[in-house]
């Protein structure tokens, strides 16, 4: 399955099924390219001229006119056009993007007095936004929304905490559509600030070959193992699943390549699926860009963004060494081997034909870590730096001179731009008076120092590479890259970005709504008194000073796997921390705590069915059903169940509180063996079968550990211990005795 293959099948899980021709095709690419251009000049250079509102509003237009002109009405119709209807709302999304650019700074607006015209463009906008999210994320999120719309109108009618009065036609419009607390809110910033450019950076890494090349990585360093191309897929998931700000993307990129091996050394069909939908969707969870929730939750926390990658990295690691055990469970049940070092490529061809794409994601690294430059800046940077070294590296192996020459011009012009700069905008002002424009000022184009030191070390890489090549005289070729692909990538990331920014408004009209009725100061008093109703009915022996919390933590679960169902992860995430994540920390849990907790379980949301597009998209490649293949893939992520509560009880393992380094590392591998040992629980299985008595241990133990005090932990560990050396037992028994 090629790129194209894979981008269509992306589209179609997601409700679109247009075959369009030639000439709609490059429309329609042009505008998602000029999207993806847009917000990559954005990143580097700052906004043009332009409010931040006004970029918002941009951001938001251009992607609902791309739904209209991508995704058909309903799924099915297998259109080979775009219908009219269709053109008449990508033009009427276009016009009401105009005017609300137009009458931002209106005294009607500004002094909250909007017209009646104004009224009615904000009231049609809210719908476009609604039946945009409608036919790329479906109806669960729109459902949601409208539940909220109906309980802003419906509040003076409602009992208790629920009541409220402020139901004013007007007043909904004017808070959703034009303050920032609706559409235009945290959710959409969010995602035109920080998600899309890093969907980006996948998008154009992956056109590298990048992500092919970590997949045969993984499968060089895990396949030859039982169940390898499992614990390969799984590893090669995590690595893409972390620059990926779409699961399903994920799960479709990395699931071609993963599924066929793992179904060929024996792994069932829906095993094989679940196996990815599992490794895709824990990816999110993974620093350094964790799908681009890392950047969101700097936004609703104010918590900088070092500090929570550090506390993220722990975790992270855990959830895959739960799947990874799964994994290995799974196959020692079955006995599935791995797959033949003949069948692999040389790790180290690999790495000389395509270790150079590597340093990209380096800089972004330093960037972010070292330097602790803005979010947008690393990203742009590690764009340009990937984008000359792909595109050298080829051209140095193929045709050194006349490469040394492009180069050097290259080199010239980006250096001259720190003191041409001023004449361009120079120019462009003069472009801008002569046509009675508004477009331009002097400060239009900002030249950053470092794109020279990116596009120098960059072509260094990619021609010390080339050098190497040929003293070595290594018959390796680097994969072809030049404008065409680079059109490509931006052309997909505009793509995989529209379900994200489209859940992203219509999150932001929910938390408008929440907002603005005075539900969000009530919400926890409604959470406190269910469970203060709870903990009445328990004995008194379950009654802790813990209790209220653990019945608030549980709740949550329930609350984050219903809310998250069938969203993009970085949509669910962004509705968790703004409706949930607050209850949580007014119950005194730490903020960086209950926002990786809303993040794990909305996370774990997305593998649960019958709504999880990820198992869709691993069941068609996998050539099984879907619902089969999500309940396995729940259930092979199922081992993170217990992780949030881990470090909700203690936070040790987030690296956030003054404990020793001998308690982290304690912490930690408590931790891990609790994993372990829920994973061996799910599974039924540890060296051999589990009886009914050893399960009912297995997951005992594995509880034990949620509490992380010294006692549980010390029980706990001695009866792991007793548990492996009985399964060991078993085993050995079982064995048959040689002549």
């Amino acid at each position: 399955m090629d790129a194209k293959e894979q981008q269509k099948m992306i589209q179609e899980l997601e409700g679109s099924d247009r075959d369009l021709g030639k000439k709609l095709t490059i429309l329609v690419s042009s505008i998602s390219i000029l999207l993806a251009v847009f917000h990559l000049y954005v990143a580097g250079f700052g906004l043009p001229g332009i409010g931040s509102r006004t970029f918002l509003i941009i951001h938001l237009t251009l992607a609902i006119v791309l739904v209209f002109l991508i995704f058909p009405i309903r799924k099915g119709t297998s259109q080979k056009t775009i219908p009219i209807y269709d053109f008449i709302l990508s033009g009427l999304s276009l016009g009401l993007g105009i005017y609300l650019i137009q009458r931002q700074d209106a005294p009607e607006i500004m002094s909250a007095r909007p017209t009646e015209l104004d009224l009615i463009i904000g009231a049609l906008f809210i719908v476009i936004v609604i039946e945009a999210t409608r036919r790329v994320v479906g109806l669960p999120l729109v459902i949601i929304a409208l539940i909220a719309i109906g309980y802003f109108f419906a509040g003076e009618f409602l009992p208790g905490q629920f009541y409220h009065n402020r139901g004013d036609f007007s007043r909904f419009v004017y808070e959703i559509t034009y303050r920032s607390n609706g559409i235009f809110g945290t959710p959409i910033y969010a995602s035109a600030q920080f998600v899309f450019i890093f969907i980006l950076f996948g998008a154009i890494l992956e056109s590298t070959g990048a992500g092919k090349m970590f997949i045969d990585l993984a499968i060089r360093g895990f396949g030859k193992y039982k169940g390898g191309p499992a614990k390969a897929s799984v590893v090669a998931s995590g690595m893409m699943g972390s620059i990926s700000g779409s699961s399903t993307a994920n799960a479709v990129t990395t699931g071609t390549f993963t599924i066929p091996l793992m179904k060929k050394v024996g792994f069932p069909p829906h095993v094989a699926g679940g196996v990815e939908v599992a490794a895709s969707s824990s990816g999110q969870f993974l620093p350094p860009v964790m799908g681009a929730a890392a950047f969101i939750m700097v936004e609703f926390t104010g918590i900088p963004y070092f500090e929570i990658i550090k506390s993220a990295l722990i975790p992270a690691l855990l959830a895959y060494v739960g799947i990874l055990f799964m994994v290995h469970f799974e196959a020692n049940k079955h006995n599935i081997s791995g797959i033949d070092r003949s069948e692999m490529k040389s790790a180290r061809k690999l790495l000389l034909s395509q270790g150079y794409l590597i340093v990209p994601i380096l800089i972004l690294l330093y960037f972010l870590v070292v330097e602790r430059a803005s979010v947008n800046a690393s990203a742009f940077y590690s764009i340009i730096a990937m984008i000359i070294i792909a595109f050298f590296a080829y051209r140095f192996k193929t045709s050194m001179g006349r490469t040394i020459i492009f180069a050097a011009i290259l080199l010239a012009v980006t250096f001259s731009m720190q003191y041409l700069i001023v004449f361009v905008n120079q120019g462009l002002v003069i472009f801008n008076d002569a046509l009675g424009l508004s477009l331009f000022n002097t400060e239009t184009i900002r030249w950053r120092s470092p794109i020279f030191t990116m596009v120098l070390g960059g072509i260094i890489v990619a021609l010390l590479f080339a050098v190497f090549m040929k003293m070595t005289k290594r018959d390796v070729t680097p994969q072809k890259y030049g404008f065409t692909q680079l059109l490509e990538g931006f052309d997909k990331a505009s793509r995989n970005a529209l379900s994200i920014i489209v859940a992203c408004a219509t999150a932001g009209i929910l938390i408008g709504v929440i907002t603005t009725s005075g539900l969000s100061t009530k919400f926890t008093r409604i959470v406190i008194s269910f469970s203060d109703a709870i903990e009445s009915w328990l004995p008194n022996f379950m009654i802790t000073d813990n209790t209220q919390l653990y019945i608030a933590l549980v709740l949550t679960v329930f609350a984050c796997l219903l809310l998250g169902m069938g969203l993009p992860t970085t949509a669910t995430y962004v509705v968790l921390a703004a409706v949930i994540a607050p209850v949580l920390t007014n119950l005194g849990l730490p903020v960086i705590v209950a926002h990786l907790f809303v993040l794990y379980y909305g996370v774990l949301a997305d593998d649960t069915p019958p709504i999880n597009l990820p198992a869709y998209a691993t069941a068609g490649i996998a050539k099984a059903g879907p619902i089969r293949t999500g309940i396995q893939g729940f259930k092979y992520d199922s081992a993170a169940l217990l992780l949030p509560f881990m470090f909700a009880i203690n936070p040790t393992i987030l690296l956030i509180t003054d404990a020793s380094a001998i308690e982290m590392i304690w912490a930690i591998m408590t931790a891990a063996v609790g994993m372990a040992t829920f994973a061996s629980f799910i599974q039924n299985f540890m060296f051999v079968k589990y009886s009914i008595l050893e399960r009912i241990i297995s997951v005992v133990t594995a509880l034990l550990f949620i509490q992380s005090d010294l006692v549980t932990d010390a029980i706990g560990f001695g009866i792991f211990v007793l548990l492996v050396v009985y399964q060991l037992y078993k085993k050995k028994k079982q064995e048959p005795v040689s002549a």
